[in-house]
């Protein structure tokens, strides 16, 4: 008993100091203090609420954590059987920081998880893989919304109706939780009216952020909460889900069996999914990854058959000039067009126009879309006039005005980009001749 006690002194008087420590663990204590000051900081950059914007300010921070894992392992060893061997108190600066290093590892790595899942779906890795997965999505630079240098061939944003059923729901059944809360006729009726007014408010506020982008290589979408998503548009595969899981929703993936990603409450969903739908097509398929280099103008127009006052009846169509020549194409001559181009009109091109098949053709190379062009016109689908042979120009209303050879008025009325491109097309047109 009295050896116990004498042993019990003389291991605590044994302790080196601080100094003598450092140098005796050979850099195992620097290590610890490493990797503690690195966690520490990377897990309260991924608590914060803009996390993505800290984690991009120093990507390097999780290959950092990542680097010390294997040498921290090692200290950690060395250093905890130290601290057996010689029963160093737990007040020992040792002890606290073992013991934090300990504290950090879970929930760190359970926060590392939950922030890939903004970007994957969650997979059998360790904790330096993820970490790893972690850096390289910090540094991926595609993965944000388009910018100007990247054409945008169709957007969406929040659909603010997509709050109207469950609106229309809760206002119809209303009565009952207002009766229970104690409401009269008049606190319900009122009370039903916020509701019916200020849910949709309240569900296209929470949506605001939402919105997607389709750009000829990839398919970049945004959620309410400001997750950034995209897939390669030449690995895109997409399907319609159910109505009742989300009317007009659309859910892409990546290959035949990759993980599915849902789109909903956005607008054009259904103008997106006979996008993706002709980007399948033998046509078009990994030929439409860049944008046209050529001179091209396209846009909505309408041909009255008579000029004046008094025109004849209109048909709508789709204006194409280059540099030369102005062809028009018909609107009802649509599936014509698609049976002509394809061999068939394949039942998932539903809800297609003549704009959006135009504006997807035009991504081919120019001999090609020339090509395309000369088949369409002899067939009644469409008409095409030399530049010289009719009067054209933009009109003090931005209208662009095409007064034909038989007397027909053709009008359209070009957004900004269209009236650059029709610029072009003139300069082009007036050099060649």
């Amino acid at each position: 008993m009295s050896s116990r006690v004498s042993l019990r002194p003389a291991a605590t008087s044994s302790l080196s100091s601080p100094e003598e420590l450092r140098v005796q663990l050979e850099g195992a204590w620097e290590v610890l203090e490493q990797a503690q000051a690195h966690k520490a900081a990377l897990l309260k950059r991924l608590g914060s609420f803009r996390w993505r914007h800290h984690l991009q300010r120093d990507p390097e921070l999780p290959r950092r954590v990542r680097e010390l894992e294997a040498p921290l392992a090692q200290a950690l060893e060395r250093v905890e059987h130290r601290l057996r061997q010689e029963a160093w108190p737990e007040t020992h600066p040792l002890h606290r920081l073992t013991r934090q290093l300990r504290a950090l590892h879970a929930p760190l790595e359970k926060r590392v998880r939950q922030r890939l899942a903004f970007w994957e779906p969650e997979g059998e890795w360790t904790f330096a893989e993820g970490l790893a997965r972690l850096e390289a999505r910090a540094r991926d630079s595609h993965l944000q919304v388009p910018g100007e240098a990247e054409p945008v061939l169709m957007t969406g944003g929040a659909d603010y109706r997509s709050g109207s059923l469950i609106t229309f729901l809760t206002f119809m059944f209303w009565g009952y939780p207002a009766a229970r809360m104690g409401l009269d006729r008049t606190g319900t009726f009122v009370s039903g009216a916020l509701i019916l007014v200020g849910l949709p408010l309240l569900v296209g506020w929470l949506r605001r952020r939402a919105r997607f982008w389709l750009t000829p290589r990839r398919l970049v979408w945004r959620t309410s909460r400001g997750q950034v998503k995209e897939l390669a548009l030449d690995s895109l595969r997409y399907a319609a889900t159910l109505p009742l899981v989300a009317k007009n929703g659309l859910v892409v993936r990546q290959g035949d069996d990759g993980p599915r990603s849902l789109l909903a409450g956005l607008e054009n969903l259904q103008n997106l999914k006979v996008v993706l739908a002709l980007r399948e097509l033998p046509l078009l398929r990994q030929r439409t990854l860049s944008a046209p280099t050529y001179a091209l103008a396209l846009f909505p127009a309408l041909r009255f058959k008579q000029s004046g006052r008094f025109r004849g009846s209109a048909q709508s169509g789709v204006l194409v000039m280059r540099p030369g020549q102005l062809i028009f194409l018909e609107d009802q001559h649509l599936w014509n067009i698609v049976r002509l181009l394809l061999g068939q009109a394949p039942d998932d091109l539903y809800g297609l126009t003549l704009s959006m098949l135009l504006q997807q053709l035009q991504l081919l190379p120019e001999a090609e879309f020339d090509r395309l062009l000369e088949r369409l016109t002899p067939i009644g689908s469409g008409y095409r006039w030399s530049s010289s042979e009719v009067t054209h120009g933009l009109t003090a209303d931005d209208k662009y005005k095409v007064v034909l050879p038989d007397g027909a008025v053709l009008t359209g009325v070009p957004d900004a980009t269209q009236q650059a491109a029709i610029s072009r097309v003139l300069q082009l047109g007036r050099a060649r001749t």
